[in-house]
């Protein structure tokens, strides 16, 4: 087990898959915080989990030495801004879809930026997450972010972070062609 702190910014679905699994495979619930702002979505966490779920992120952020960024997309800007001064210090991941590694940077601080794009069997545990680290984030970060993610599925590291783009196409749209395929399977048999 690892000694690690994690703070999600973002409860949801994948945060609740890598939370879920970090949990079984032995992080207890003094190393795992949630900020998540929507009252209904925090009481599921602490229900489910047990964890830590706040609305707002204060100073106690600053002892995360991992913060995942799981919130929706056009929310990062927003959700980035009041905690900056708190999160800079740590390891940042990213499973959010769309922004760039220079854009954490810029709102976090930290150069030290991992993006990770899961897919949605990420949350049974059968998932495949491309994963791009900017130059500063070090190789035993990089096996921190290995163990981080391996309850959600398999990884692939990627040299170049416009190469995720291709990973995100074959992996997240791969379940998606599949699962219409079967659903016309089903369709034609009635």
């Amino acid at each position: 087990m690892s000694s690690e702190v994690i703070a999600f910014i973002g409860g949801g679905n994948m945060a609740s898959a890598i939370l879920g699994g970090l949990l079984r495979a032995g992080f207890t619930l003094a190393q795992l915080a949630v900020v998540e702002p929507h009252a209904p979505q925090r009481d599921k966490l602490r229900a489910e989990f047990g964890v830590q779920a706040v609305a707002q992120g204060d100073a106690s952020l600053a002892e995360a030495d991992i913060v995942v960024w799981a919130v929706k997309p056009q929310l990062f800007a927003e959700a980035a801004a009041p905690l900056k001064a708190w999160v800079g210090g740590a390891l940042q991941l990213s499973v959010m879809a769309g922004i760039r590694s220079d854009s954490l940077v810029a709102a976090t601080g930290s150069e030290r930026v991992v993006r990770a794009m899961p897919n949605t069997p990420a949350l049974i545990g059968q998932g495949m997450a491309g994963l791009y680290a900017r130059p500063a984030v070090s190789a035993d970060e990089r096996a921190a972010v290995e163990r981080l993610l391996a309850p959600t599925g398999q990884t692939l590291w990627v040299e170049r972070e416009d190469d995720l783009d291709a990973v995100t196409a074959l992996s997240g749209s791969g379940p998606a062609y599949f699962f219409f395929f079967v659903e016309a399977l089903m369709a034609a048999a009635v």
